[in-house]
């Protein structure tokens, strides 16, 4: 073991390692416990916040009543300006689907953990100071009214991720919470009853030793770390667009192994969306990279061949898996394609990106430099295989599909046959990856024996088992800020 010869020692009760919204809402819940909590954070101040600055600062909330559980979130002047329905979403909705998008392998204890406290968090964390908004991306308008399906729409923190843990930092601060920036934890202190009671941490100074009876990690996973992608991942993962912070190198899971944790969950499964290709490769969703209008085109390869049924699901349940499917094809790219019809349905993302537009589909394939003849075949073939048998309607799953296709698209198929036609180059952009290491319904922990490691808690992305295969979109903040309180609350109960 390497003598770090620390030139500082800190005491506190607490310390949180990650200053992400799974941290700060640890800290929030353990400070008005009464414990003395310090937060270290890797990033410097200005990009604190960890994955969760990058996110779209959405959450995913059970509201089993609609309106009535969803109008108490909203600041007055919000609801003033629209007419809002919100569908109810149960409980056991949200669970099932979780369920379901894990082929089964979801931890059942851990899901229903998040998903019943999913309302009740959010109204704590209006408490703490984080204003709600609506997610208009997922909202649409039905009636007169802003219509807001169930399932579909997700609440939003006021100005996104960024917004998100500037307002919880706000509060943490207002609280006197003591942060250390730019100091990355290096290994767990453990006693000789094998208690974790600390750790060494180093910042610009050099090494420190923090003495604490309970460590939260929070820290993230491994996936800003190429090396990692490659081993657990597989081929061609080192290449990929990392979405998130650089900071999420996968430090916390190999103090968690050194003293002997047990891993969970899909090491081979992550969280791979839609991104533009000329997007950034590190930290890619803080430059508007997304490119989640998908369902109402189609994408094709450099070859010119579909290759997913885009109107599978709704954008929500389909995004974190559509990114691998990407990485497949040549090149590791492919192209969205849109007409006159459907070009006004594209999010504010699409406005000022980079595109390619035609007044014809030949015109089109040669300045994407795809294979024409092939690409012509494929939208010919789609244009006949589309049907009548439904109408358009963004707002559902409206059976608006082809028919003899492979693959189909079996919701909001519409010809492509009305110029202009425009075309965006997508790539895979990586979020986060699903393995990590094992903890319990208290967010303890797990070694290889099976016990907890007393003193040590795993929260947000470092811990495994909450999902495989895909992923529905805003579970990750949620499962993080609940986690995040009842790891708080069983350390405290140790004090």
């Amino acid at each position: 073991m390497i003598n770090y010869n620390p030139k500082k020692k800190v005491e506190c009760d607490i310390v949180v390692v990650g200053g992400g919204n799974a941290g700060l809402c640890a800290v929030l819940e353990a400070k008005d416990a009464g414990a003395n909590v310090l937060l270290i954070e890797k990033a410097p101040k200005k990009l604190r916040g960890g994955n969760s600055r990058f996110s779209g600062g959405l959450f995913r909330v059970s509201w089993p009543e609609g309106n009535e559980d969803f109008e108490p979130l909203l600041e007055d002047s919000v609801l003033k300006q629209i007419e809002l329905e919100v569908e109810p979403y149960s409980t056991n909705d949200f669970y099932n689907k979780v369920l379901d998008l894990s082929d089964g392998l979801a931890n059942q204890v851990f899901t229903e953990i998040y998903v019943n406290k999913s309302l009740e968090t959010m109204d704590w964390m209006k408490q703490q100071g984080v204003q709600w908004d609506i997610d208009r991306n997922h909202a649409s308008q039905r009636e007169g009214k802003v219509f807001c399906p169930a399932g579909v729409f997700l609440l939003l923190a006021k100005g996104d991720g960024e917004g998100l843990v500037e307002m919880l930092y706000t509060t943490v601060e207002k609280k006197g919470v003591e942060v250390f920036y730019e100091t990355a934890a290096y290994s767990l202190i453990i006693d000789a009853e094998g208690k974790v009671c600390g750790l060494i941490a180093k910042d610009r100074n050099g090494f420190m030793q923090i003495n604490a009876k309970s460590v939260i990690l929070a820290c993230g996973g491994f996936q800003a770390d190429p090396k990692s992608r490659r081993q657990y991942l597989g081929e061609n993962w080192d290449l990929v667009k990392v979405r998130g912070t650089r900071f999420n190198t996968g430090e916390g899971i190999k103090m968690c192994l050194d003293i002997g944790a047990q891993t969970d969950g899909h090491w081979g499964g992550c969280h791979a969306s839609v991104v533009s290709e000329d997007s950034p490769m590190i930290e890619a969703a803080g430059a508007g990279s997304e490119r989640y209008s998908y369902p109402y085109g189609i994408m094709v390869n450099r070859n010119g061949d579909r290759f997913v049924d885009e109107g599978m699901d709704f954008q929500v349940y389909t995004y974190a898996k559509f990114g691998k499917e990407i990485l497949k094809q040549p090149g590791s790219v492919a192209f969205q394609i849109f007409d006159a019809k459907t070009i006004p349905l594209l999010r504010n993302d699409y406005k000022e990106a980079e595109k390619v537009e035609s007044n014809s589909l030949e015109g089109l394939a040669e300045d994407l430099d795809i294979n024409p003849e092939k690409f012509l075949k494929t939208i010919t073939e789609y244009n006949n295989a589309v049907t009548d048998e439904n109408s358009f309607a963004s707002y559902k799953l409206d059976g608006m599909r082809t028919r003899g296709l492979n693959p189909d698209k079996t919701n909001w198929a519409q010809k492509i046959d009305t110029p202009p036609y425009q075309a965006f180059a997508v790539k895979c952009g990586l979020t986060m990856a699903y393995g990590g290491v094992k903890a319990n319904e208290k967010a303890q922990v797990i070694d290889n024996s099976g016990h907890p490691i007393e003193g040590l808690y795993a929260i947000g992305e470092l811990a495994g088992g909450f999902f495989y295969y895909n992923y529905p979109s805003g579970s990750g903040l949620t499962r993080g800020a609940v986690m995040g309180r009842v790891a708080a609350v069983d350390a405290v109960s140790k004090l």
